[in-house]
Parts: structure tokens; sequence; C-alpha cells
């Protein structure tokens, strides 16, 4: 591999404006390499060692059908973000929308498909761990989610360490980040987005409703905050609800990627019931 290649890879996997300015990230490991489009993926990085192991055929389809570079494991170490490369990096294309009304109707077709019977929003107001808005986003697809809406300001959803947090749920899921949450949610709201009104609720200490108590069997999204900060008084006052999940002892508040994922799973139970 030469030097600029190399210094590129490694440039992509720290810098999001760099992510940002090219449209690619990096995919790290067989599991997810195996999930992507072939035509998603800009380049691809196997050693020898990998093409004769066990976890070849979790992306034998993307290495047949797409050409790819061979390097030392020792090259590998040097790219790879994780400590224990697992031979294969692929250079893959973001997944964009272009603007609202695209990832709406993405997020439709994700719910038609998923016999989901009303859409289920999660929106996000500038998250800012890596890990947090992974678990986010991988245990809100396993809960029936249909689509996440974060800020400008939420971490870099294709930073490495967030595209192995998310277990693959990236390349599922339909996510946006926008420069304007307020708006995004007055119209899910207002029915504008996605052709019906969207039930908004913003999780809350202050909330007047225990999570359980009101009704997510319709379209419904709601709102999760800043890690330490919470949900902003602007976008607060836009929810239909504030709720609340109950908690015992002396902790004051859940970790926000556990708050989505409670009230993910409390929406999941109720649409199986109803």
């Amino acid at each position: 591999m030469d030097g600029r290649n190399k210094k590129f890879i490694l440039e992509l996997q720290k810098k999001p404006k760099l992510r940002r300015e090219s449209g690619l990230y990096t995919i790290d490991g067989p599991k997810m390499a195996g999930e992507i489009d072939p035509f998603d993926a800009e380049n691809i990085f196997v050693t020898k060692e990998f093409l004769s192991s066990k976890h070849f055929e979790d992306c034998a389809e993307l290495i047949k059908s797409r050409p790819y570079t061979l390097i030392s494991e020792a090259e590998m170490k040097q790219l790879s973000d994780t400590v224990s490369p697992q031979g294969i990096l692929v250079v893959a294309k973001q997944k964009k929308y272009k603007g609202l009304g695209a990832f709406a109707e993405a997020s439709l077709k994700y719910a038609a498909d998923n016999n989901a019977k009303a859409p289920l929003f999660v929106l996000l107001e500038t998250l800012q761990d890596p890990g947090n808005l992974g678990t986010v986003i991988r245990a809100c697809e396993a809960a029936g989610a249909t689509g996440i809406i974060a800020d400008a300001e939420t971490v870099d959803i294709y930073s490495p360490k967030v595209v192995r947090s998310t277990m693959g749920a990236i390349l599922r899921l339909p996510y946006i980040a926008v420069q304007d949450l307020k708006k995004a949610a007055d119209l899910l709201k207002s029915g504008e987005l996605c052709g019906q009104s969207v039930r908004l609720y913003a999780a809350h200490l202050d909330g007047a409703k225990d999570y359980t108590a009101v009704d997510f069997t319709g379209p419904s999204a709601f709102m999760i905050g800043n890690e330490s900060r919470g949900l902003s008084d602007e976008l607060t006052k836009l929810a239909d609800e504030k709720i609340l999940i109950p908690m015992c002892g002396h902790t004051e508040s859940l970790n926000a990627a556990v708050a989505a994922a409670v009230i993910c799973f409390e929406a999941s139970r109720q649409r199986r019931k109803a």
C-alpha cells in the first residue's frame, strides 16, 4: 500500500470533517463488511490470512464481486482502529438522503418492510459519546424504531467507534443529521413530513407522565437530550407530553442510550399488544 492511501485512511478515521467532505467512512471486520452493498465499497483491503480464514464466508460475496488490495497483517494493524484487526477493512460510501423528505420516505419504506404498525422516530439532541450513539442506533433498531433524526452537534455517526457500536444497524435503520432539529420536530408534528401527524414525546426529568402511560401505538416520536444537560427547553416545549422513566434508589437519571432503549422497547411492547 502506498503512503498516500494509508495517510488518507488513517485521517478518515480520525477527522469528521474529512468524512463529511469525502462522503466516505471505514468498516473494520467481516461481519459488517459482509452486510454492505458491494457497490458502496470504494476500496477493500484484506490480508492473505483472512482469505483462508473461517471469516471469509461472512463477506465472500463482497470479495468475489469487487476488486481488493492485498496487504500484510502488519499494514492492517497500522490501518485498523481496533486493537485486534480481523483481516478486512473497507472504505465505504456513506448513506445520504437528499433532505428530510427523502429520509421520511426511506423511513416509511423501512417501516413497511419490517411490518411496523406505525412510524416510530427517535430524535437525538447533541449526544456526544460515540458509544452512546452507537448503542442508541442498535437498540432502537432491535425495538422497532423506523428512523433516527439527530442534530448536527451530535457526534458523527460515521466515526469508527459509533460504527462498531451499531453492530451493523447503521447499514439498515434510516438515520439523518439535520441543522435544525426543531424544524424537523415541527414537520413531524404537523404531518408534513410523513403525511400523518406524529405524536411527540420528550424524555425529561420533569416528565408529567410515566413513560408506560402514554400511547405509542400510533405514529410517534420521542426526544432524547444531551448526556449532561438533557433536552433543551426549546425542544421540550414542542412535545405533546413530557415523559419520565421512574427510578428507584438515589439515581437521578439514566444514560441517554439506556433511556432511549427503555422507551423504545415500551413502544414495541405496546405495539405487539395493539
